[in-house]
């Protein structure tokens, strides 16, 4: 019953993170939407993921869901920091660079909670 609660509440973090995703990519860029949809990925990560405890699960699956946590977590830092350079850039190319940037990360964080996902779901 509590590893179903697990699977839920990453698919959900996982919705977030997709939502960001499409927000990136998305034709005209509204950057103060961006900023408040990572608030709320960040949020939802420190106040739902990382107070989980993993007791059910094997050790194999505890070790690989803590290490994808820290991977998500300096990430999701590192985010924050590459959507400030993307607010202060001025210029098309490197606004297209920072773009990149948070581009990556994001598929990053989606490919990490993907891995819990599947661990939880085996």
């Amino acid at each position: 019953m509590l590893l179903n609660f697990y699977y839920q509440s990453y698919q959900g973090f996982l919705a977030k993170l997709q939502e960001l995703q499409k927000e990136v990519i998305a034709k005209e860029l509204d950057l103060i939407r961006l900023k408040t949809l990572y608030k709320q990925v960040e949020e939802t990560f420190q106040t739902q993921m990382l107070n989980m405890t993993l007791d059910e699960l094997d050790c194999n699956a505890i070790a690989l869901i803590q290490s994808a946590e820290t991977e998500i977590y300096k990430n999701l830092r590192l985010l924050g920091t590459e959507l400030l350079f993307l607010g202060s850039a001025r210029q098309a190319r490197t606004k297209q660079q920072r773009l990149n940037k948070v581009q990556g990360i994001i598929e990053q964080l989606i490919n990490y909670t993907d891995a819990i996902i599947q661990q939880l779901d085996a």
